[in-house]
């Protein structure tokens, strides 16, 4: 069985996209033949074709219209192009990931008569809604036209769920945490050793971001929460790409927290890991910019519980759904107002047997229901593509 995945972004560069990598993963352990179409947006170096861990991979190097207009009356063509594209590959089955996606995979699994599998990382007409409310609706229109022509549905959590299975669709909940052998247990002289490291003494609290510091991250939230708090709280930044950790780091001086933060910069990911494990406070806490974000998890909260890092979180539906009231590992705050964010994380600093109590629950249910092994499973029982035979 050939298996195609449709992405709107490269599979390995500049990183790995790490639901799909981990479906090819489990697609060549069942011996399937893989390969995966690219939308590039771009200009880059990344070959057009190529073999890679022996996956076949086509790049279909793109700039999208510019405009709200010309992006409409391109769209169609657009899709036309990556249907040849898709098709060219004979597949048997499709995996499309995201809906920019979706009509060129449904053009595609049309004309071979083979299922199409939809992953729905995101609130698609949700989030381009912050660009163009028309474009929003015409995408929303859009998704529900051509999800009658999906086999099965992937998503993020419950809320968006509800939307597939009114429309009918069969749907599996996917999330894209780590897996539990990923995640390290520090003994307490690592811990200490670590901390050290970056400059903390044995008294301090570290309060932590943990993963890429993205464009929706409340940092300056954060900081107006953090500076008037005792001075042995400090804030650690784990991971980001460097633009964004110096960008952070000027942010932090501004704010009189010069000598109270430290930044690690990008780490591979067992190390980002190790470094963020050593957190007493893992924070989760994003502007609201659309509705989008309302609906969907960040993979930093489940690197937090696979960590056993208790957790500050926004007070959206579903990172409160699976944290707070699910799992009970983390505390919700208001991320426009350093007041409540100051209160959350407080409460937490003054309790460590609290702290205690939640780290232990963050284990038991990445263990029992979040980590990876338990995300392969309900991927594996989700359609015949991904089990033997």
């Amino acid at each position: 069985m050939r298996v195609c995945l449709v992405l709107n972004t490269d599979l390995y560069e500049p990183w790995p996209v790490l639901r799909a990598m981990r479906e090819v993963r489990l697609l060549r352990a069942l011996e399937r033949d893989v390969a995966v179409v690219s939308w590039i947006k771009d200009e880059s170096a990344w070959p057009p074709r190529e073999v890679r861990d022996g996956v076949q991979v086509r790049r279909v190097k793109f700039a999208p219209p510019r405009g709200a207009m010309a992006r409409a009356l391109g769209y169609r063509s657009i899709s036309k192009m990556f249907a040849r594209e898709i098709a060219a590959l004979r597949p048997d089955a499709i995996l499309c990931h995201d809906l920019e996606m979706l009509w060129a995979s449904v053009m595609a699994g049309r004309s071979l008569r083979v299922p199409v599998l939809y992953h729905a990382h995101e609130d698609w007409p949700a989030m381009v809604s912050e660009r163009s409310p028309l474009e929003a609706r015409v995408f929303a229109n859009l998704e529900r036209r051509l999800c009658d022509r999906v086999d099965r549905v992937y998503t993020v959590g419950e809320e968006l769920a509800e939307k597939y299975r009114a429309w009918g669709r069969p749907v599996t909940i996917q999330y894209g945490s780590k897996a539990i052998a990923e995640m390290p247990r520090l003994a307490e002289a690592e811990r200490s050793g670590i901390r050290a490291a970056s400059g903390f003494g044995p008294g301090d609290v570290l309060v932590g971001i943990a993963g890429s510091l993205g464009r929706d991250e409340a940092l300056p939230t954060i900081l107006d929460a953090i500076a008037p708090m005792d001075p042995r709280v400090k804030l650690f930044v784990v991971g980001g790409l460097p633009r964004k950790v110096a960008a952070a780091r000027d942010l932090a001086a501004e704010k009189g927290l010069g000598d109270r933060a430290a930044f690690t910069g990008p780490l591979p990911t067992a190390e980002y890991l190790r470094q963020a494990a050593v957190l007493d406070v893992g924070l989760a806490l994003f502007h609201l910019t659309s509705a989008n974000q309302r609906y969907v998890v960040p993979l930093k909260m489940f690197d937090y519980m696979g960590l056993g890092v208790p957790m500050v979180v926004s007070d959206f539906p579903s990172m409160r759904r699976i944290a707070v009231d699910g799992c009970g590992c983390a505390v919700a705050a208001d991320s426009r107002d350093p007041a409540s964010i100051r209160a959350a994380v407080e409460g937490l600093v003054r309790d460590p047997d609290r702290r205690r109590a939640m780290a232990a629950a963050a284990l038991r249910c990445f263990e029992s229901t979040y980590g990876w092994e338990r995300q392969e499973e309900a991927l594996r029982a989700s359609h015949p593509v991904f089990r033997p035979g």
